[in-house]
């Protein structure tokens, strides 16, 4: 609880900084605006632990993260149509595997192999193939499945695209 209480103290002298650098006018409300985001989140997190939901706040924050980016890789790669080369188009499928492979994490599975198939023109995935390693826990499986329908729905793949398998299992 001391800790928690440090940390608003320590946010608040630090919004007020802020809001003197900033000149008045154009910025001082963004400024407030994103301090106001943070400090709800200071306040809301120990609350969230009582009922158990901290974890389920930051794994929903990270997946948003994780959406925005691949909207922005998405239309950074859109923007880049004259400059496709072979290692835009490697870097890009770098990233789309980082990006699976961070989902499945998020779900608490560690994710041993990533692969990804793509479609012709190389942006598109067609489909998902992931071994993890023994996933730990009686929601294992709804863990997986909670991993596949994010990375079916973040990328618009059909049904049965994504495989995540463990010990020989689907």
């Amino acid at each position: 609880m001391a800790q928690w209480m440090k940390t608003i103290a320590g946010s608040m002298c630090i919004l007020t900084l802020l809001l003197h650098l900033v000149p008045d006018g154009r910025f001082a409300k963004y400024v407030r605006f994103y301090a106001g985001l943070v400090f709800f989140l200071f306040v809301i997190h120990p609350i969230l632990a009582l009922f158990g939901d901290a974890d389920q706040l930051e794994q929903l924050l990270e997946l948003e993260f994780l959406k925005e980016e691949y909207y922005d890789l998405e239309s950074a790669a859109e923007g880049l149509s004259d400059l496709k080369n072979e290692q835009i188009l490697a870097a890009y499928q770098e990233e789309l595997e980082r990006q699976v492979t961070e989902i499945a994490s998020a779900y608490g599975l560690t994710a041993v192999t990533t692969e990804l198939t793509f479609a012709g023109d190389g942006y598109s995935i067609d489909t998902v193939s992931m071994a993890v390693a023994n996933p730990s826990g009686e929601d294992a499986q709804a863990a997986v499945e909670k991993a596949k329908n994010e990375i079916t729905g973040l990328y618009l793949l059909p049904e049965g695209a994504v495989k995540i398998t463990w010990n020989g299992q689907d």
